[in-house]
């Protein structure tokens, strides 16, 4: 008699197996975002102390070195308060993390592209100046200008109004440090006095920064490893002069009466001589005599 094949036990389905079948599609989709959340820290991010060191915003990581170097974009209202200067950006790149805090350094600044181009009109002459400049505390900065003139000009005036934009920020720059350069230029104490006096050379209806670039900062900057001292080389002690021993002949060993050489035999007679030897040695055997 076969045996009867045995039925395989069905598994008792879990609560959590019951609950994934029953689940909706955006219920599993709140479970997958909660797992990707797991293991994470928040951080808080302050704005640099030459903007209030006010508080920014959070991040969350689960490795705290990843954090460092990143840019942030942070509208100057958020820090200033002053809901009128939402036209602003500003660039925050953490350095450094102390407890559950980032600190953050200036590292740009932006006009919104809608408040720049809202000014240009028909009959202006939009004139934009771009140039380098340093500040008194050693910032590099690459300076984006935009002047809008009330009229059609020729490029004479445009080339004596981009020269006086660019020497006018130049020397802010050089006689101010970046602290003191940033608050005129939130204050929009730059753009009025550009607009005032650059009115003498052709009357300007609108002027702003579009942009500043950081190219170099103190900050930033890799420093060099220190330069080790050569070391000094030892002055050579004066050498004794060595005391001269007199020299000591060798002993000379008699010498030994060369032995005379064999004088050696062609070899024509040495094959001969062998050749006697060999018939002395072969000798006849005696006959037996027959009976």
């Amino acid at each position: 008699m076969k045996s009867k094949p045995r039925l395989r036990e069905e598994k008792e389905e879990t609560k959590e197996a019951r609950l994934d079948k029953e689940a909706t599609p955006d219920e599993k989709e709140e479970k997958i975002t909660v797992k990707k959340w797991k293991g994470k820290e928040w951080f808080n991010i302050l704005a640099p102390a030459d903007l209030g060191a006010t508080f920014v915003g959070q991040t969350p990581t689960t490795d705290p070195k990843s954090i460092v170097d990143r840019n942030i974009d942070v509208s100057i209202a958020e820090i200033t308060g002053d809901k009128r200067k939402q036209q602003m950006r500003v660039t925050l790149r953490i350095n450094k993390i102390e407890g559950k805090t980032c600190l953050t350094s200036f590292n740009g600044l932006e006009s919104v592209r809608e408040h720049l181009m809202r000014m240009v009109r028909k009959r202006n002459q939009k004139v934009e100046s771009v140039f380098n400049a340093s500040t008194k505390d050693g910032w590099f900065l690459k300076v984006k200008f935009l002047a809008i003139l009330n009229g059609n000009t020729t490029t004479t005036i445009q080339k004596r109004v981009r020269e006086f934009v660019s020497k006018q920020v130049m020397d802010l720059t050089k006689n101010n440090s970046m602290r003191d350069f940033l608050k005129k230029v939130i204050s929009t104490e730059v753009q009025m006095r550009i607009k005032k006096e650059g009115s003498k050379i052709y009357p300007i209806r609108f002027s702003e920064v579009a942009r500043i670039k950081v190219l170099r900062s103190p900050e930033f900057e890799v420093t060099k490893p220190e330069e080790r001292p050569k070391e000094k080389k030892k002055e050579a002690k004066p050498e004794k002069p060595k005391e001269e021993k007199p020299e000591e002949k060798p002993e000379e060993k008699p010498k030994e009466e060369a032995k005379p050489e064999k004088e050696e035999k062609p070899k024509e007679e040495k094959k001969e001589e062998k050749k006697k030897a060999a018939k002395t040695e072969k000798k006849p055997k005696p006959k037996k005599e027959k009976k």
